[in-house]
């Protein structure tokens, strides 16, 4: 460049300590390479050895969270393994029916892999205890009624008897009309009815028996006999049935595997392929996870292919060679090696969100050795040796590479403070593994570069790409550079709003459906979409506990009230609706004299035609007598009936009486034998249900669960805010998976927005702390924490709570005040710093806003990205501006940088595009949106806004100067200097 120089010295302790730990390590990098190796050796050793890995979603919680405590208590109880649902489809019920039988037998088959296995619902072992289910009024009529038959309990069968009963019949009615009781008189001639009527249709038709006996047991009351029967989980239709089981060991590795999956896929596989034109699926939590997980590791292993190929090429491309690339590669494994064990130290696992902590690193890892490689080539090309060319390295773009490192990690770090543990633990782990990455830039690194660059001139390095044409125009034109930008800035940032109801609101939305991230055609996504069409029923549901069955019985009645529930599901619905108290008394009283049934006698005693019909004719005359419509159809049959008699032959009578008569005893028989069959005096247990259904509903320490079912899908936020604040207004400690989802993803996107927040007010206070002197740095910290104490104290002796976060903004802001008064020159240079960041991040939301895409669970980590990555590229522009003498202008090595780092980091997140998952691609293509907006901030608008304060401060010192002194040429005596230009580029 024209007239600059820059220099060559930076004052400081930190540059001085860089420069000499260079020193150190280039004059002796094969024993730094050992040390590094055996470092790495055991960072590998420990990892290998401890490291664990969390795959379910309940890691991500901070366990000590009120709804977090609510399902932990759940899972105490009841397990924490969700049910897979196996889906069978068919063009008929029948075979249906016999594939679930198949698979349901197989899994029961392998008790060791597959737990509460719900295939069909058996309650043929409850069906002796039938009568437990009948009320106490019930079941003390039915008592009453079995006293009036004890004699013939106990064998007495000829009071049974067709004369006998309608001897019987005739004086029962006269009695209960003389003693006026009509509801016994209604009842009487209801069942004199009921025989006339029996009478005459035997003798019409003797093959159709029909019993004259009243029921003991009301059959509108008493369990039928298919509701012991086997059934089956089907659709309305009959051609969609289904099979819960619960997977014993469910938890998967990141590739989404696990043996009772891949065993269950074997089985439903063998079925499909036993069964023509049936097909079998899988669905529920613990598919769909395992879906998602191998899917999105199929995905980031292209992506990452792909990214590793793509990022080799612009490394060459961008240094022209392929040595450097290699070497910055090679130090970038060993950052990864040191940040596992760093992992494993400080966290102990990876959960399924921080293990994105390696794609994370590699964006932000490998921007620090391609500014200390860039900055090293351009010096060597000023024919500085190899030695001092790594040590001038450190000592100029070290501090900007710790400050940039420093910075990211804090942004990092600030995720400590949100209340949602996974985005705390992959702050952690990529905080710390930025700084180690930066440590490596320091050790490693010119270790590497003495070896392999000892016996080369500097003819031999290559020569970067250093936009000429680019700091031509900004050099000739920063002017109209700046004005242009910032106007398309402020232009394209305003697509990502929208003028509504009179009031500004954002294009781009929070979209919190979990599904929406799936890869489109995944068979368990696509299969529970079916589900919900053919039976109107979710997957998800609410978990409500009750302490006892009555709780649990009241619980459903208001569940089931609300608007958004369509069904409640519990133990309690297979339960009698009667606490034993109530009935066991009476249920024994009823076994107690059904024991004593005598068998019906071999013979029956001889019947009279003459005393039958005498006695058939006065229950005639009685109910001729009446005029109730039961008595006048009654009088009719049983007159049909003794005139059709009477007009056969004696042998005839004898033959339709006696035949009457045996069906008679018959039917009375039977029904005691059933009646007795359902008697059994124990109470109905859970235990007394398949352990498919009563393990699910009732714990072992006498919980009763029930499952809420809501009436539309809730994966949507609104339907899913509906849904979860009704079933809390019912059981403020209800639980399960949507309310968990709706905690979990409000949870996540206030812990984004705030570690974002918290970030850009630490990263602040740094990069004041990077550039005001030590007396104005100590005024500036200090002074504000008056201001901030008071205003806490006020809050707190007001008893409102204190939010740390607005403490934490108003002392920055202070902060800033403050300095600005003493220093502004400083503070304007912090503003500036991050005006890649925030710019940038305001240019992407614009970009997002046109071209329709939202906000995700797995793309929100793009606001700490954003952030570390714009920091990183202000901080480099901003100190190549402050250590440059003469007229600014960006140096070529920083130009190069930039923009080698931004498209790597571009080209490894955009890989991601390529994905079937939903997610990832949305993630790759918005990272590759803010990156691309904070490169264009950091090599357009931010020189240029440098060149016009440069110039306009050179013009207003040049003015000062002149004013001040004026100079008399002749005075002037010219030194001749040899020019050695070293300095910074």
């Amino acid at each position: 460049m024209d007239g600059e120089t820059r220099d060559r010295s930076e004052p400081g302790a930190l540059p001085r300590f860089l420069e000499r730990l260079t020193v150190s390590v280039s004059q002796n990098p094969t024993a730094t390479i050992w040390i590094v190796g055996l470092m790495t050796a055991l960072s590998l050793a420990v990892t290998i050895r401890f490291l664990e890995f969390k795959t379910n979603r309940a890691d991500l919680l901070d366990p000590s969270s009120e709804f977090h405590q609510r399902w932990l208590n759940y899972t105490e109880k009841f397990g924490d393994e969700a049910d897979v649902v196996i889906v069978v489809e068919a063009d008929d019920e029948i075979t249906v029916k016999n594939v679930i039988d198949t698979v349901g037998q197989r899994l029961d088959s392998d008790p060791d892999l597959f737990d509460r296995v719900l295939y069909r619902i058996d309650s043929t072992a409850i069906e002796s205890k039938g009568l437990q289910y009948l009320s106490p009024l019930e079941l003390e009529q039915a008592n009453a009624r079995l006293k009036m038959y004890s004699p013939i309990l106990e064998g007495q069968w000829s009071r049974a008897g067709i004369e006998s009963y309608t001897i019987r019949l005739n004086d029962f009615i006269q009695q209960t009309e003389a003693s006026g009781a009509k509801e016994e008189l209604a009842a009487a001639i209801q069942q004199a009815e009921q025989l006339c009527s029996s009478l005459n249709q035997f003798l019409q038709n003797p093959q159709q028996f029909q019993s004259p006996w009243p029921e003991i047991v009301s059959r509108s009351s008493a369990p039928q006999g298919d509701a012991f029967q086997t059934r089956y989980q089907l659709a309305a239709s009959g051609l969609m049935g289904f099979i819960l089981v619960t997977p014993k060991n469910a938890s998967t590795d990141f590739a989404g595997g696990a043996k009772s999956l891949a065993r269950m896929r074997v089985i439903c596989a063998e079925a499909q392929e036993q069964y023509k034109n049936v097909k079998v699926g899988l669905t529920g939590i613990p598919v769909l996870e395992a879906d998602e997980m191998q899917r999105s590791q199929q995905d980031m292993m292209k992506a990452s292919l792909i990214s590793f190929i793509g990022v080799g090429l612009i490394l060459l491309i961008g240094f022209r060679g392929f040595r450097h690339p290699l070497l910055a590669l090679f130090m970038l494994a060993i950052s990864l090696a040191w940040s596992l064990g760093y992992i494993t130290i400080a966290i102990g696992h990876l959960n399924i969100l921080s293990v994105s902590f390696a794609a994370i690193l590699i964006g932000l890892g490998i921007d620090y050795a391609i500014h200390y490689l860039a900055h090293y080539i351009e010096l060597r090309h000023r024919n500085e040796k190899l030695h001092r060319a790594l040590s001038l390295s450190s000592r100029s773009v070290g501090t900007g590479i710790v400050t940039a490192a420093v910075t990211t990690a804090l942004a990092f770090f600030c995720a400590t403070f949100t209340d949602f543990l996974g985005v705390a633990e992959l702050g952690v782990i990529a905080g710390g593994g930025v700084l180690l990455c930066a440590i490596a830039t320091f050790t490693i690194l010119p270790a590497l570069v003495t070896l392999a660059d000892r016996k080369k001139e500097p003819r031999q390095m290559p020569t970067p790409f250093q936009g000429n044409a680019l700091r031509k125009l900004i050099r000739n034109h920063p002017g109209v550079v700046t004005v242009v930008t910032l106007l398309a800035i402020l232009g394209i940032g305003s697509q990502g709003f929208q003028i509504q109801d009179g009031t500004i609101q954002s294009k781009v939305k929070y979209d919190s459906n979990l599904l929406n991230l799936q890869a489109k055609g995944v068979n368990s996504v696509e299969l529970q979409k079916r589900i919900f069409q053919e039976t109107n029923g979710s997957l998800l549901y609410a978990i409500s506990i009750a302490d006892s069955i009555s709780e649990a019985r009241i619980l459903k009645e208001e569940f089931l009230t609300l608007p958004t529930v369509s069904r409640v599901e519990g133990m309690a619905s297979y339960m009698p609706n009667f606490p034993p108290e109530e009935t066991n008394l009476l249920v024994q009283a009823i076994h107690s004299r059904l024991s004593r049934l005598s068998d019906l006698p071999r013979e029956f005693p001889q019947l009279d035609p003459l005393s039958i019909g005498q006695s058939m004719d006065r229950l005639y005359a009685t109910l001729s007598s009446r005029t109730e419509p039961s008595a006048i159809s009654a009088a009719k049959s049983l007159d049909s009936f003794l005139d059709n008699l009477t007009v056969m032959e004696l042998p005839q009578q004898m033959q339709v009486l006696s035949g009457y008569q045996n069906g008679m005893l018959t039917a009375l028989h039977r029904q005691f034998q059933e009646i007795e069959r359902v008697s059994s005096p124990q109470p109905v247990s859970p235990n007394d249900f398949l352990p498919g259904i009563h393990e699910r509903f009732v714990s072992e320490s006498g919980h009763w669960l029930l499952r809420i079912y809501p009436s539309e899908q809730v994966w949507e936020e609104e339907p899913l805010t509906a849904f979860v604040e009704e079933i809390r207004s019912i059981d403020p400690e209800a639980t399960g998976t949507p309310l968990q989802n709706y905690e979990a993803a409000r949870q996540i996107r206030e812990s984004y927005f705030d570690a974002a927040i918290y970030a850009l007010v630490v990263i602040s206070l740094v990069l004041l702390v990077d550039s005001l002197k030590a007396g104005t740095l100590l005024v500036s910290l200090v002074a504000p924490l008056a201001v901030v104490g008071f205003a806490y104290s006020l809050r707190f002796k007001s008893g409102e709570p204190v939010n740390i976060l607005q403490l934490a903004c108003l002392y920055a802001l202070i902060v800033a005040l403050v300095a600005s008064v003493l220093d502004f020159k400083s503070v304007r240079g912090t503003v500036l710093t991050l005006l890649p960041p925030l710019a940038g991040g305001f240019l992407m939301f614009g970009i997002l806003g046109m071209i329709g895409m939202n906000l995700n669970p797995a793309n929100l980590i793009v606001l700490p990205l954003i952030l570390g990555i714009g920091v990183d590229d202000g901080v480099h522009v901003i100190h190549d501006a402050r250590h440059s003498r003469g007229r600014y202008e960006t140096s070529p090595s920083t130009i190069n940088a930039i923009t080698l780092t931004s498209l790597t980091s571009m080209l490894g997140f955009g890989s991601m595009v390529v994905a079937a998952h939903q997610g990832l691609v949305s993630l790759g293509t918005i990272l590759v949106i803010g990156v691309g907006s904070c490169l264009f901030i950091s090599l357009v608008t931010l020189p240029a806004i440098l060149t016009l304060i440069d110039r306009w401060e050179s013009t207003e010192n040049s003015a000062q100067n002149e004013e001040a002194k004026p100079i008399d040429k002749k005075e002037i005596v010219t030194i001749p200097m040899a020019k050695h230009e070293t300095g910074v580029a």
